[in-house]
């Protein structure tokens, strides 16, 4: 991000958003890019001979080894799984959806550009709840002591404050 912001000569000074800078520039986001580079890859690895390594690889389990406990790290497969969950594929018709190429590739085309515009949507969205949290009135003020008239700022304070009159 920092080198498209030299390019397009933006300061941080400038307060421009990381997605002000992406749409300035004409480009998506890395994991949108990501994603469809992984269905394509995928499709391509569908549409192999089953002796070729990749594929064997990929439909491969290992015959031993160990897990650790707790959460297993993410393998390749599980990112493919919850990738190919985008393009609203089922999994039992996933070898038949790779198997016509320029079907698949629209596919992923299209699933990388509806993962970013749903990225995008969450951003600006957590961006809107961000900037009306911090511009909200505080409704109730009338934090006043009942002994001296005193003004608080919070009710903690009006708390604070009377723990005097004890």
């Amino acid at each position: 991000m920092r080198a498209l912001r030299s390019i397009l000569k933006i300061s941080w000074k400038d307060h421009v958003t990381n997605l002000d800078v992406l749409q300035r520039a004409n480009s998506t986001s890395i994991e949108s890019i990501l994603i469809k580079a992984q269905l394509r890859w995928v499709g391509h690895v569908i549409r192999m001979e089953e002796h070729r390594i990749p594929r064997c690889l990929m439909y491969g389990e290992l015959w031993q080894g160990r897990r650790y406990q707790g959460r297993p790290k993410l393998r390749y497969k599980d990112t493919v799984k919850s990738n190919i969950q985008w393009c609203h594929v089922k999994l039992k018709e996933l070898e038949e959806s790779a198997a016509n190429k320029p079907e698949w590739r629209a596919k992923t085309y299209k699933s990388a550009a509806t993962f970013e515009s749903a990225r995008k949507q969450k951003v600006a969205a957590a961006r809107a709840r961000r900037h009306h949290a911090a511009t909200a009135v505080i409704t109730t003020t009338d934090f006043t002591c009942p002994h001296c008239s005193r003004l608080c700022a919070s009710s903690f304070g009006l708390i604070s404050h009377l723990r005097a009159y004890k």
